[in-house]
């Protein structure tokens, strides 16, 4: 049976808040001024459960303050705590952001910051909250009262921001002399992801209390790092020390060794049609082989975790095989899942699965938008028509027409383009949208004519291109002085090969793979499955398996341990050397870095921001009636080349 892992403190105290304060009813600006008023100019009663404003606290800089200066700074304090306390975040910020400036010399000005940390924790703004309850927590004198507090919200923003060594540094700042059931389980909880020379560090400077909790952990790494002497060693300094709980239990189990419980198992899932049509059944196994490369790679054993499981279940194709799939999955306590391949399936496991484990789907072009932790790798991906956008800019070609396909990714290409062309401050004059199957662009072509843009962007995929570039060439686009701009689909070798490279000769388009060839991520894929299948790749599908896994495999190496903690790791994620390009995870999508290349010839070369293709010029034409080229006639544009900027690479590089 799977084991149900409370939450982190971290959690269930500085995301409480957030959650808690969000459902409060917001109190506008207006409505605290009219209960201000009605409280009248004089001091205004403090909240019941916070801290007076505190003259005591020191001002922001050193200077002098007149009676009225204090009166205005204490009524600020106290509108701005009773926003606070009635949930409204972005008021009480609004309300503190002038007293650095006006009230800086004003004694207990200070306490801006303990307000602005509650205002940005409030607000989910980590950063802002680490910054102001650390500045807050630096004035307050040794033994203050408010401490604890104060260092348990840092401490928590901290964490939550994937910090943990810092926010346990804060939390044994805030009980020095006595130990603090709630501080010492949050220390218990993230001192077991900090590396042993942090725990080193902080058992240092740790209270008396902290230090037997630390030494244990410090003995669990030494223990699984196979120095048993020195574990055994810390671990008898831990119970001198009279630890109780997970530090005991630690240190019991290396002096008896028996360490069963410390070890961890991880587990990840596959749901793919084994059993479904010939043709899924072959994208299964495939999925299946790239699957296998990366737990070879990436699955060992490390530390206290062992060997990474696979378990592999059948969908049978529909969705009730997904259903029974997932639930089996579920009890058997993985981390994570790949698969399903179809957008049907995917989102039947996106409606189980949002709060049990993260998907990712290699094959599905189609992620649901508002499903947590449900990916696809073969999905929307903005990175190369926002890599297109800042090229056309840095390349003074400021204004734009895109002609794409009406489908799901035809639509969010052009979208994604727009958007980054036009807050960089291009001008889209025109988004001309074509059918399905249409073989024919006429209308939409003449129309590029009349508007006459810098780019013409075509974001298409490989088997429209073949359609399009010749008529793009046959109706004078490209004599025109437009260059022709293109997503992914414009550097597919298969395309490439297939179509004249008059019509794609000085195209700039985007390429998940780098312009000197294959990337490293792919190559040491690539060898690593020949090496195991004895068998030359037989397609792109193994590659889509192998980065999954990868995936879900770097998030546990990264320390996940429950399915929530494996989520939280993967939206860290950036610039993993995956199969099928550079991977990271940005915004609920799995994103690959785009390359700018230049097509040349039917190869692809690297072109910079702010290289412009070459015009190929030749003379005028004569006049068809003199037979006569007209004096001062400039030379005729018939297409564009790749400035030179580098070797070219040959297709099947």
């Amino acid at each position: 049976m799977r084991t149900t892992k409370t939450k982190r403190p971290e959690a269930s105290l500085f995301m409480r808040s957030s959650d808690e304060n969000a459902r409060a009813p917001a109190v506008s600006g207006f409505l605290i001024s009219l209960t201000l008023l009605a409280l009248g100019c004089g001091t205004v009663g403090t909240p019941v459960g916070r801290t007076a404003p505190d003259a005591s606290d020191p001002a922001l800089e050193p200077g002098s303050a007149t009676p009225e200066q204090r009166d205005a700074l204490e009524r600020v304090l106290a509108q701005a705590e009773l926003a606070l306390d009635a949930g409204d975040f972005e008021a009480a910020r609004r309300l503190i952001v002038g007293v650095e400036t006006s009230f800086a010399t004003v004694p207990g000005s200070s306490q801006v910051f303990w307000l602005q940390a509650q205002a940005a924790r409030g607000l989910g703004d980590l950063e802002g909250a680490i910054n102001a309850a650390g500045r807050f927590r630096l004035l307050l004198p040794e033994g203050d009262s408010r401490l604890r507090e104060v260092a348990l919200l840092e401490g928590d923003a901290l964490a939550s921001a994937g910090r943990p060594a810092e926010a346990t540094g804060v939390w044994s700042l805030a009980s020095t002399a006595t130990a603090d059931d709630e501080i010492l389980t949050r220390i218990s909880e993230y001192a077991r992801d900090l590396s042993e020379e942090d725990l080193v560090r902080q058992l240092e400077t740790a209270p008396g209390w902290l230090f037997g909790p630390l030494s244990a952990e410090v003995a669990l790494k030494r223990y699984f790092a196979g120095d048993q002497r020195l574990a055994r060693e810390q671990a008898r300094t831990a119970l001198q020390g009279g630890v109780t709980g997970r530090a005991r239990r630690i240190a019991e189990g290396i002096l008896t060794a028996d360490m069963s419980e410390f070890l961890i198992v991880p587990r990840i899932g596959a749901v793919l049609p084994t059993s479904g049509s010939p043709r899924l059944r072959r994208i299964a196994e495939e999925i299946q082989d790239g699957i296998r490369i990366a737990l070879e790679r990436f699955g060992q054993a490390e530390a206290n975790r062992t060997e990474t499981e696979l378990v592999v279940l059948d969908n049978d194709g529909d969705a009730q095989g997904v259903r029974e799939a997932l639930a089996a999955l579920d009890a058997a306590g993985v981390l994570g899942l790949i698969g399903p391949l179809q957008d049907l399936t995917v989102e039947e496991a996106a409606r189980f699965s949002s709060d049990s484990f993260t998907v990712i789907s290699p094959t599905s072009p189609v992620a649901p938008a508002d499903a947590t932790g449900v990916y696809s790798l073969a999905g929307e991906d903005p990175s190369a028509p926002r890599a297109l956008a800042r090229y056309a800019l840095a390349s003074e070609l400021n204004s734009a027409v895109v002609v794409y396909p009406e489908t799901r990714a035809g639509i969010y290409e052009t979208r994604a383009f727009s958007e980054a062309f036009q807050s960089g401050g291009g001008l889209i004059l025109a988004e001309i949208g074509y059918t399905v199957g249409a073989t024919f662009f006429e209308p939409e072509l003449r129309q590029v004519e009349s508007l006459m843009p810098h780019v013409l962007v075509l974001p298409l995929p490989a088997r429209d291109i073949e359609l399009m570039a010749p008529q793009v060439t046959f109706f004078g686009i490209d004599s025109l002085d437009i260059r022709i701009l293109g997503t992914a689909g414009w550097s597919d070798e298969a395309m490439l090969t297939r179509t004249d490279s008059r019509h794609t000769n000085g195209v700039v388009a985007t390429s998940p793979r780098p312009p000197e060839g294959e990337s490293e991520g792919y190559r040491a894929f690539v060898a690593a499955y020949e090496a195991l299948h004895r068998r030359t790749l037989p397609s792109s599908v193994p590659g889509l398996g192998y980065d999954a896994a990868a995936l879900l495999l770097e998030g546990i190496r990264m320390g996940a341990r429950t399915p929530g903690e494996l989520s939280e790791r993967l939206r860290q994620i950036s610039n993993f050397p995956g199969a099928t390009g550079s991977l990271s995870v940005e915004d609920g999508r799995i994103l690959r870095e785009h390359f700018l290349v230049c097509l040349q010839d039917q190869r692809v070369q690297g072109v910079s921001e702010g290289q412009r293709s070459d015009p190929i010029l030749l003379p005028p034409l004569p006049d068809p009636e003199t037979d006569s080229i007209p004096a001062g006639a400039p030379d005729r544009i018939v297409g564009f080349s790749c400035p030179m900027v580098g070797p070219s690479v040959p297709l099947g590089r």
